[in-house]
């Protein structure tokens, strides 16, 4: 019997979640193109800009299944396909607070994890991490440290010609890194983090016009549900193997 190619391998290896998921993206975008050229972002004189939009729509829920498979394309679909169209986008419409936080954090993130993942392929499976929190005071550090980056960041940007929303802006990308540092760490807090930051992009793509991007964190915040009743799931069921293991029963 023939082995079947890695490529028909990758491909049966989608659940109809994700190629439903993944479908609804592509098919919400080309109808948006096709239907509702003028509202997908308020200013359409730049094509190379609109590119980028599309480019960055469809290229979010790719790399999230890829992340899902642990394939390593993910991460040149990030860079190339999300971080630098994103980029783009972010600079025409004045956000340069993310545009500066995309070259100086994300991107450098995005090239480390991926070495990082060369070389160990197999290091970190998210369902096996250990369940962690921050106390309550922690939680108001890093309440209390986003609102503070967002009023000083926001207030030294503003005073670059050119910037939009400039407060907004810099609270969305204090939020997105308080996430990826939770998220490395491995703290439960990173899916609240997470759920503002698409909040905060949802404003500042219906403030801008760009009602194109919406389809992004649409998607983003329907893959996070399902991440999140997932991760819920896994907590419970791990609470209840611990305090079965430290019961007089299990002595």
């Amino acid at each position: 019997m023939k082995n079947s190619s890695p490529f028909k391998a990758f491909l049966k290896s989608f659940t109809p979640y994700q190629i439903g998921y993944l479908t609804v993206v592509l098919l919400l975008t080309i109808g948006f193109t096709i239907f509702l050229p003028d509202m997908m972002l308020e200013d359409m004189s730049n094509s190379f800009v609109v590119v980028c939009s599309v480019i960055a729509v469809l290229a979010n829920p790719v790399c999230e299944l890829l992340i899902s498979k642990q394939s390593k394309l993910n991460f040149m679909v990030d860079l190339f396909f999300i971080e630098i169209p994103e980029l783009v986008l972010c600079v025409a419409l004045g956000w340069y607070t993310i545009a500066i936080i995309t070259v100086a954090f994300w991107i450098p993130i995005d090239i480390i994890s991926f070495l990082r993942w060369k070389r160990h392929p197999d290091e970190v499976q998210q369902e096996l991490t250990v369940v962690k929190r921050l106390s309550w005071k922690q939680d108001i550090l890093v309440i209390a440290g986003i609102l503070v980056f967002g009023l000083v960041v926001g207030q030294l940007i503003q005073m670059i010609p050119g910037a939009e929303d400039s407060f907004l802006d810099a609270l969305a990308s204090a939020c997105g890194i308080a996430n990826g540092i939770l998220l490395l760490l491995r703290y439960t807090e990173q899916w609240y983090a997470w759920f503002v930051t698409l909040l905060l992009y949802t404003a500042l793509y219906i403030i801008s016009g760009s009602y194109i991007m919406l389809i992004t964190v649409a998607a983003m915040l329907v893959n996070t549900c399902y991440g999140f009743g997932k991760w819920l799931l896994y907590t419970r069921s791990r609470r209840q193997k611990q305090e079965e293991s430290f019961s007089p029963a299990s002595h």
